[in-house]
């Protein structure tokens, strides 16, 4: 299937954010809000496609769909297409994920919820659909505004499957941060890796995932669940990658609560800087000790070598290695919006001064997962 969708000028949203900001005719406003990345897509609508035939004869949505996982604005399946899925002119293959986001059968178990609470009147089907469209095409113009960034899940489209609507995404090879955390722990206990090894990958997902969290600063976008359940180690690409664009939101629009342990209460408004407290929660969920509950807002304020959670295994890091961890913790949670480094700033901290080659890390990656 092709399709095609340039519309030759986009400008990203902080671009048409700044643009807006100086006034002008509603007329003037539209206009701009049809440039931000994905704008054509979405005036082009759901493209209908199909999945690889079954040769049981089963209806294809039964068919050729393997559940990922469930998330708060819908469900993943691995799928396989019928045809080659073509955007822009390039051949996307036929493997993706496809996050279903809408089910218009009533008899689909997806569907219960969104029939359940329907509110009364004549419209309310047809205005209720519509409402649950425009929140697929809010998450899907977020991931379209990365583009091809590397640290973070590429997006293909906007599709219909039966009476599923979602957005069809790319497939990535490798286990979510919270395998890699209990595999790696399992092995650093075992000593088929060394504490040192285990920090290694910890410094590696850390940059990946700044990596990604700038990108969404550049265009004025923040991530807002950043968590071990949303970035994935693809071990084609030997890189730990950002997933689920899900509360993805354009900075200064109301701030949204991700995965407990993850979020910070404050401010009002989303802001990039939550995203680095988020980043500093996912170091602390790697490093610490299983016995150590997060509650809601993980650890929030400043730590030291003595009162950071620390897993047994990692008590015998060298000091200096010790220290480092924390000042860059505490760099990430620093109270004042204002003094806290973003994501970019956070890249150049001398923590990531011992972080190994990218394939020497994979490799460790791999004792881990396949201990000799």
């Amino acid at each position: 299937m092709k399709r095609s969708t340039s519309p030759g000028v986009v400008l990203s949203p902080r671009l048409v954010n700044e643009l807006s900001q100086q006034g002008g005719m509603p007329e003037r406003m539209e206009r701009l809000a049809a440039l931000k990345p994905g704008a054509a897509e979405i005036s082009s609508g759901f493209a209908a496609i199909a999945l690889e035939p079954s040769c049981e004869g089963l209806p294809q949505a039964a068919h050729g769909m393997q559940r990922l996982g469930v998330g708060a604005s819908g469900v993943a399946y691995a799928v396989r297409l019928a045809e080659n899925f073509w955007r822009e002119g390039k051949d996307c293959g036929r493997d993706f994920v496809f996050k279903a986001m809408l089910c218009t059968d009533p008899g689909h178990p997806m569907s219960r919820r969104f029939f359940d609470t329907l509110p009364e009147g004549a419209n309310s089907l047809a205005d209720a659909i519509e409402q649950e469209k425009a929140k697929i095409y809010k998450e899907f113009q977020v991931a379209a505004s990365l583009g091809e960034t590397a640290q973070v899940m590429r997006v293909y489209g906007l599709v219909q499957i039966d009476a599923l609507f979602g957005i069809l995404l790319e497939k990535i090879e490798g286990p979510a941060v919270h395998q890699v955390i209990d595999r790696s722990r399992l092995a650093l206990d075992h000593g088929f890796i060394k504490p040192l090894d285990y920090l290694a990958l910890g410094r590696q997902m850390v940059a990946d995932v700044l990596i990604g969290a700038s990108r969404f600063a550049d265009e004025g976008l923040v991530h807002q669940d950043i968590s071990h359940n949303n970035v994935i180690y693809d071990e084609h690409q030997k890189m730990f990658r950002l997933i689920d664009m899900g509360l993805g939101r354009e900075e200064g629009e109301p701030s949204q609560l991700g995965t407990a342990g993850y979020f910070e209460m404050r401010p009002s408004a989303s802001h990039h800087k939550r995203d680095v407290y988020s980043v500093a929660q996912l170091l602390v969920h790697f490093l610490k000790t299983p016995a150590r509950a997060m509650g809601l807002i993980g650890l929030s304020n400043a730590s030291s070598v003595e009162t950071f959670p620390f897993m047994d295994a990692l008590k015998t890091l060298p000091a200096q290695s010790k220290e480092g961890i924390v000042q860059f913790f505490n760099r990430m949670v620093t109270r004042r919006l204002d003094e806290r480094p973003s994501a970019e700033e956070l890249l150049r901290d001398p923590f990531f001064s011992e972080l190994p080659p990218r394939d020497e890390v994979h490799a460790i990656y791999q004792r881990s997962k396949h201990p000799a």
